[in-house]
């Protein structure tokens, strides 16, 4: 019996070492042990406080690590828990198009899902910039769209991750003049909106407007 405790408490610690590491970044010498004690006490406590306590502190340690000051909104929904960072330098945490954001996102999610198995996902925002990103693209696609038929030629949109591209797909899947291609290779692919009549023939533009 004592023994099965034992392994329970070297269990226990084992994970808030690794813990602490998500939260320093990999850094856990002494010295940073010290002079962040107050901290480090603080996130130990939310760890153990639910999912979204526990994702949140992660998101807000990382942004201490990077000098970031801002604080950190969470709550849990149906699809999963959302974060939205709140600061007067929250705007600069989400990059082009929303990359720096993306990368974040990615981390938390990895820490977060090694911690409560696959399942629910982790949605960062700043300065409600998902919703402004859907408009951006829901509107780009539109006029694009216009201008394939206008032309009848196709048209490169951009470069984008999954996510834009199932935007931009969905806003114009009701066109039955218009189809939507994805090309290339790996995370960022080039979305293509083509004529129905001409799909992968003839020449392409790229936009540049």
């Amino acid at each position: 019996m004592e023994e099965n405790e034992r392994d329970r408490d070297h269990e226990e610690d084992r994970g808030r070492d690794a813990e602490r590491s998500d939260f320093y970044g990999g850094e856990t010498d002494g010295q940073h042990l010290k002079e962040d004690d107050a901290i480090l006490e603080e996130f130990d406590k939310r760890r153990r406080e639910g999912k979204v306590e526990y994702v949140r502190s992660i998101l807000e340690g990382i942004l201490f690590r990077m000098g970031v000051e801002a604080t950190v909104v969470g709550e849990e929904g149906e699809g999963g828990i959302r974060l939205d960072i709140k600061g007067d330098n929250s705007g600069l945490l989400i990059g082009k198009h929303g990359r720096t954001l993306d990368s974040l996102q990615y981390v938390v999610n990895k820490i977060y899902q090694r911690r409560f198995g696959e399942g629910e996902r982790v949605v960062l925002d700043a300065e409600n910039y998902r919703k402004r990103r859907v408009e951006a693209l829901e509107n780009l696609a539109v006029r694009l769209g216009e201008k394939v038929k206008r032309k009848r030629r196709a048209v490169v949109a951009g470069v984008f991750n999954s996510r834009d591209r199932r935007v931009i797909h969905m806003t114009l899947r009701e066109d039955a003049s218009l189809e939507t291609e994805s090309r290339g290779e790996g995370f960022y692919k080039k979305l293509v909106i083509l004529p129905r009549v001409v799909s992968g023939a003839g020449e392409i533009e790229e936009d540049v407007s």
